[in-house]
């Protein structure tokens, strides 16, 4: 007897959702029924599954008497099999009941790219209205399904129109409203990412990405409706400059996410890990699958104006700048080495700006390749930081040196739409030795980057006219000659007895 229970409480367990699958030889089509018992105000669903194809096909649904169409859903899901990416299709029919009682579905087939797959129907039981709270829950879902902006996946920029090398912050962001009555989970997140910013990236743009590495709901209010907000992607691109040097016309193109959601019994804008929503009531439907898509954004680039009065070298730098100058010492004697640094700051692509320009070499100063060192972080939608060059001189004269008239950065302004030029205001005084500063070719403080004395040390004073003897390794020759005398004198002597 009480195997005859569980055998009855184990039929009426899954009773509620029974999957009706009808498959065709290859196995690359099923169908499946939702629950066939349930509630008026609940929707009756037929799904079919298409197997490894990525195409869109178009799919006829029957019509039934006693339901009635409603919307029409489609969902893909990506994985690996065999080393191969396999890509699974389900596109779902919702049909509403239009009264209660038992409804037949009669035997049907639907066809797809000449496969045809059979189904031998079911029986419908649908419920008349059992409680308020049920009414209550079913006209809270037919009004977020229709609602679009109740949840939506949105692309946005922080500005359509920019100069070539300026920063464009591209964020992408799943929304959720704060009433919205789902309960919203992110499926293979990680590989939908993936796979969206491939599609993202522009073309011919320097990338810094924010990287961000875990999902947080962030409360925002859009056109006065509260939301949370999960940012999934976020990035600055700079665009380089081409050789047509004419605008262009960049899409950020629409992008699919595919999230499973499951209606609950209280409306909430309920994501794991949102704190500002409370925990989710007990959810009263089976999950579904749903793809959100993004709308497509346009961005405009334009040329950087002609600079014909200076030439740079690679990439101009865009962005607001600024230069800091610091000298190890003011006062040196000819000959002796002095570090200074040059330092660029401000906000844009600090990974591209190139060193400062340096008038034609004089008589006056060597300078010597710089060592490089920067940092780069980010303030809001900006990418900023900075990045310094340290150089070595050595005066060959006396006399006083305006450095302003040696350094010069050029840069454009993308606030004001001109070029502007950053000198350094340092003067540097030199004298002879005698005059009461260091004496000495270099000094023992003139060190290169590993702190180690500079291998240039004392060069301006090294007289190349006279003959340089290598005393040891004269030693050495004479010292071979004599030994080898030696041997031969040994030998002359045994020779001659």
């Amino acid at each position: 007897m009480r195997l005859v229970v569980f055998i009855v409480f184990l039929v009426l367990y899954f009773h509620e959702y029974t999957p009706s699958f009808a498959q065709n030889t290859d196995n690359q089509l099923a169908i499946a029924f939702s629950a066939t018992d349930f509630p008026i105000e609940r929707s009756f669903t037929i799904s079919l599954l298409i197997h490894n194809s990525d195409s869109r096909p178009t799919v006829a649904f029957p019509d039934i008497p006693g339901l009635v169409k409603q919307g029409l859903n489609r969902s893909t899901t990506r994985s690996e099999a065999d080393g191969r990416e396999v890509v699974d299709q389900l596109i779902t029919q919702t049909y509403l009941a239009t009264r209660a009682g038992t409804i037949r579905v009669p035997p049907f087939s639907l066809s797809v790219d000449g496969l045809t797959v059979r189904s031998s129907g079911t029986t419908l039981t649908v419920r008349a209205v059992s409680s308020p709270a049920e009414v209550a829950a079913a006209l809270t879902a037919a009004k977020a399904k229709n609602d679009k902006q109740a949840a939506f996946l949105q692309t946005s920029v922080n500005q359509t129109v920019l100069y070539t090398g300026q920063g464009l912050q591209v964020r992408l962001s799943f929304l959720v409203a704060d009433n919205y009555p789902y309960e919203v989970k992110f499926d293979q997140l990680e590989q939908q990412v993936a796979t969206i910013v491939r599609k993202l990236k522009p073309a011919n743009a320097w990338e810094e990405n924010d990287n961000i590495s875990e999902l947080k709901g962030v409360p925002v209010v859009v056109n006065g409706r509260k939301y949370v907000e999960y940012r999934l992607y976020q990035s600055t691109f700079f665009f380089l400059a081409t050789q047509t040097g004419a605008v262009r016309q960049i899409t950020l193109p629409a992008l699919p996410l595919t999230v499973s959601r499951q209606l609950v019994s209280t409306p909430v804008a309920a994501i794991p890990g949102s704190q500002s929503s409370p925990a989710a009531p007990a959810a009263t439907s089976r999950a579904e699958r749903v793809t959100f898509t993004s709308l497509p954004v346009n961005v405009q680039v334009r040329p950087l104006p002609r600079l014909s009065d200076v030439a740079m070298p690679g990439q101009m730098a865009v962005g607001t700048f600024r230069l800091v100058t610091d000298l190890d010492h003011n006062q040196v004697a000819v000959g002796q080495s002095v570090r200074y640094d040059i330092r660029l700051e401000g906000e844009g692509n600090i990974a591209g700006i190139q060193p400062p320009q340096i008038e034609a070499s004089s008589e006056e100063l060597d300078v010597f390749p710089p060592q490089v060192q920067s940092y780069i972080g980010r303030t809001g939608d900006q990418v900023s930081g900075y990045k310094s060059f340290r150089y070595f001189l050595i005066p060959k004269q006396k006399g006083t040196l305006t450095l302003a008239k040696r350094f010069f950065w050029v840069y454009f302004d993308p606030q004001s739409g001109r070029y502007d030029t950053l000198r350094p205001q340092t003067v540097l005084t030199v004298g002879e030795a005698s005059d009461g500063l260091a004496r000495g070719i270099v000094p023992s403080d003139t060190l290169d980057g590993t702190g180690r004395p500079s291998i240039y040390a004392g060069l301006e004073q090294i007289e190349s006219t006279e003959q340089f003897i290598n005393w040891p390794v004269l030693i050495r020759a004479m010292a071979n000659v004599l030994i080898i005398l030696m041997i031969l004198g040994t030998l002359f002597v045994f020779a001659r007895k």
